[in-house]
């Protein structure tokens, strides 16, 4: 019964960060919490404390390297050092607690396909944003819109899907590969 509660805490968890990013491109930070908590149970009780030690500081040096080597990107091209220009603090802390969540190599799979399908994702709101962009100043001459990335509210939405999948039986291996 305790299982059930947490996996619906941890969808609703990805489900609530991805409304809150859609909508305000801003999102609490205790469903990133609630999240990393939520998904550091599960997989704990998968595989055991000493796997899920093992899988975690794998994942967090993984997403500890990315976001150096951003940083270092951000620096030589831009000529400056605010990584929050590029990625959001939302971002980050969704990498990390995503960090917590599975096996080295699931976590790196489903990692960049989550960045992928966020990409696509984007591409295709991007478009409709701009044409309604376009017509609202057709019809008011107002100043153009930045236009960013929700890319937490994207990934949420991506691992939703993966823990769907895996909760509905039709991938049993997400833990140990």
């Amino acid at each position: 019964m305790l299982i059930v509660l947490l996996k619906i805490i941890a969808l609703a968890s990805l489900l609530a960060i991805f409304y809150q990013d859609q909508k305000d491109r801003m999102v609490y930070w205790w469903f990133f919490l609630i999240g990393a908590v939520g998904f550091s149970i599960l997989h704990i009780q998968e595989v055991g404390w000493l796997q899920f030690g093992i899988h975690c500081a794998f994942n967090i040096g993984l997403v500890s390297t990315i976001l150096v080597v951003l940083m270092l990107y951000i620096r030589i091209r831009f000529q400056t050092f605010r990584l929050q220009n590029v990625l959001g603090l939302g971002d980050i802390l969704l990498f990390y607690a995503l960090a917590l969540s599975f096996a080295t190599l699931s976590f790196v799979t489903l990692f960049v396909f989550g960045l992928l399908f966020s990409l696509v994702l984007h591409l295709v709101f991007k478009n409709k944003h701009q044409y309604t962009l376009s017509r609202k100043r057709i019809n008011s001459e107002s100043s153009s819109q930045e236009i960013t990335v929700p890319l937490a509210g994207y990934l949420s939405l991506f691992f939703a899907g993966v823990l769907l999948v895996h909760w509905l039986g039709f991938y049993e291996n997400l833990y140990v590969i």
